[in-house]
């Protein structure tokens, strides 16, 4: 909870998140109920986030923003991967780490965002999110990488539409 609060407020990083813990010390344990009067430091915070199944908290977080989060029709949702700077290991490793996000456009905030299994990208994963999107009726948009068959069905499958960028190199663009 501690590492959610402090990124939402804008603290980026393990050593960040242990300052925002001891600089909001008195409110953490009072709103948290915290038994003892310590909060964790940044080698704590580092090491539980490292021993997160991700996959598993994403998964509740979707169970929770299927129950809290009220999105009306028609509302533009961007579908997007990145990598993200600083997160190789060794020198030696090639690849970055890669999330995609969908990004509600109007309220700004990312709806679901999942890491691409390690020697894949993000084209299964964007349809694999898709069955377990919990909104109906918003609009999908996506670059062109994503104009596969596959992809586009399981938007429409999910009670969704699409916006998809096309390409010159596109036979029946």
């Amino acid at each position: 909870m501690i590492t959610i609060m402090a990124t939402m407020s804008g603290y980026q990083g393990y050593r960040a998140i242990g300052d925002f813990a001891q600089r909001y010390k008195k409110q953490i344990v009072k709103y948290l109920e915290l038994e003892k009067d310590r909060v964790p430091a940044y080698a704590t915070v580092r090491r539980v986030v490292q021993e997160i199944d991700h996959q598993k908290f994403g998964n509740i977080f979707t169970k929770w923003m299927k129950h809290y989060m009220k999105k009306t029709s028609s509302q533009w949702i961007a579908v997007d991967g990145k990598a993200i700077k600083g997160t190789k290991q060794k020198e030696e490793d090639k690849k970055l780490a890669h999330l995609v996000s969908f990004f509600a456009s109007d309220s700004q905030e990312i709806l679901i965002a999942r890491k691409t299994a390690d020697k894949s990208n993000e084209i299964p994963l964007v349809q694999k999110m898709m069955e377990e999107f919990p909104l109906k009726d918003m609009i999908i948009t996506l670059d062109a990488l994503h104009c596969q068959t596959k992809t586009l069905k399981a938007i429409k499958d999910s009670g969704n539409d699409y916006v998809i960028q096309v390409k010159d190199n596109q036979k029946n663009s």
